[in-house]
């Protein structure tokens, strides 16, 4: 090995040592990442649900807000006839100086279900379901409260009618600021890799670009 294989090996030795402390001091940081899973409850029969989110952006100083990224409200206030849940990933968790204080989500859909049979005996006939769901949590509070209120409201209905009129209003239920509570059930570490496989992989990494390079030479 010449002065100048020599010299281009210990630069690729250096790079390895310098991108391990890089990735080990991200690691330091990543270790004390976790996905955090809550239950929650909406009093005076507003439903249930839980969600997970991961605190690894979380510093921890003053009011921060964190994507859901799995979650699932079992509520009354839906306009499917096919499902009574609403999928929360992206509701917003919010935290205060490291802790969490509540949920900050809604959501409002309507589904409308027409038959028209214009060649029944007696006539035509035709009804028209139109079926409305809204609701929203809010989370407001103050740094000097432990857990901030965090409220439900909502409201559903199905509005029966024919081509003149309101025929009937069906199934409606509508709740004001029903309290909800949390409930943090599970805390997972989230996988961090290894420091020795970390520099592993860098050292075969630089032996892999030191090897092409001496074919390259030796060509």
């Amino acid at each position: 090995m010449n002065q100048k294989q020599r010299q281009r090996l210990g630069s690729a030795i250096a790079s390895t040592m310098l991108s391990f402390a890089v990735l080990s001091l991200a690691g330091t940081d990543k270790a004390q990442a976790a996905v955090l899973t809550y239950n929650f409850q909406v009093e005076r029969g507003g439903g249930s649900g839980f969600f997970k989110l991961s605190n690894s952006s979380l510093t921890g100083i003053g009011s921060e807000k964190l994507a859901v990224g799995e979650g699932r409200f079992n509520t009354f206030a839906t306009a499917s006839a096919s499902r009574n849940y609403y999928d929360l990933a992206g509701a917003i968790a919010l935290f205060f100086e490291g802790d969490f204080r509540g949920l900050q989500t809604g959501n409002y859909e309507r589904e409308i279900r027409e038959i028209d049979l214009p060649d029944v005996p007696g006539g035509p006939f035709y009804v028209k379901y139109d079926r409305r769901a809204s609701w929203f949590i809010s989370s407001n509070g103050s740094s000097s409260l432990g857990m901030w209120p965090s409220y439900f409201s909502g409201y559903g209905e199905t509005i029966i009618s024919n081509r003149e009129r309101v025929l009937a209003i069906d199934g409606r239920t509508i709740i004001n600021d029903a309290k909800v509570s949390y409930t943090l059930v599970d805390t997972a570490a989230e996988p961090v890799p290894e420091p020795i496989t970390m520099a592993g992989t860098a050292l075969a990494l630089a032996g892999l670009s030191w090897l092409k390079h001496q074919k390259k030479v030796a060509a």
